[in-house]
């Protein structure tokens, strides 16, 4: 009696071993079907490919990203003054969807998302892996997180990733922490309206400290231009030059990159002031009437 209930606890322990193994597995099939992978570097560059490779063989890949290098044009998009795009297909590996476009990087979401992918929507859109990191007030400007600000816009779940040097062990590193991150709850469970950014520290694999949550550090920018001569139109040309000073308190994005932290940052889109909002709908009054301005 005492060996048939010390077997029946063995094969309970065996069976609870091996459903802990199999959760935790990582060749278990992640929670997504389908991934749109874009960028602002252009479709040949090699660190979109570190997404791709990683991303395609556990999930449907698409990849929908400009034909040349479009850094620095946030979410831009020329098709509402063009109204037209030209997108050609590409060769990024069995069983990958992909086109270049002619376009800049929102151009490729609205694309992708109301007609290449219109009868098979992804569960998740990808942007980079971008050759710098985009820190504090470089959201704004950045391409590469203007493609998940367009897809988070449209009810997306969207991570964009940045910071990656031609480094091929951390190339491959990142490749892999990127797939084991967005197989995670953190970003399965976004909101509607919600995206994240990562910036890589551009140091060795075995030099990442860890990583961390952070806030958005806040840059102040100086800019000015000087003179660079004429054009072949007689016009006069100017260069932007540019300072800039990081405000960079414990927490923020910047002063953990500094440590060589990976650093994730929540966003979401819009810029309505809620807060503002619910403070003056109360008080009517400090808006001037119109009949005020047309005495």
């Amino acid at each position: 009696m005492r060996a048939s209930a010390l077997l029946i606890v063995c094969i309970l322990i065996l069976f609870a071993t091996l459903s802990l193994a199999s959760s935790a597995s990582p060749d278990d099939p992640p929670w997504f079907t389908r991934v749109l992978i874009s960028n602002d570097d252009g479709i040949d560059d090699p660190r979109l490919k570190v997404l791709v490779d990683a991303f395609a063989p556990h999930c449907e890949v698409w990849v929908v990203a400009p034909l040349v290098n479009r850094s620095g044009c946030s979410n831009y998009c020329s098709i509402f003054s063009t109204r037209e795009l030209a997108a050609e297909p590409r060769d990024l590996g069995e069983g990958v969807h992909a086109w270049g476009v002619d376009g800049y990087p929102a151009d490729c979401m609205v694309l992708a998302l109301t007609t290449l992918m219109k009868d098979s929507p992804p569960d998740l859109v990808l942007s980079g892996v971008n050759s710098s990191p985009n820190l504090a007030d470089g959201w704004m400007a950045s391409g590469t997180i203007g493609v998940v600000r367009t897809a988070a816009h449209r009810g997306f779940r969207a991570v964009a990733f940045s910071g990656l040097r031609e480094n091929p062990a951390m190339m491959d590193a990142v490749g892999e922490w990127a797939l084991e991150f967005c197989r995670s709850d953190l970003v399965r469970d976004m909101e509607k309206d919600a995206y994240l950014t990562v910036s890589f520290p551009r140091v060795e694999p075995n030099e990442i400290a860890g990583v961390r949550l952070a806030r958005r550090a806040h840059t102040t920018y100086v800019n000015w231009f000087e003179p660079d001569g004429v054009d072949d139109q007689g016009r006069d040309r100017w260069k932007l030059r540019y300072t800039r000073e990081t405000d960079t308190p414990e927490g923020t994005d910047q002063q953990l990159y500094n440590l060589n932290y990976i650093a994730v940052t929540p966003m979401k889109v819009g810029e309505f002031d809620d807060e503002a909002y619910g403070g003056l709908i109360g008080e009517p009054g400090r808006l001037p009437a119109w009949s005020d301005a047309v005495r």
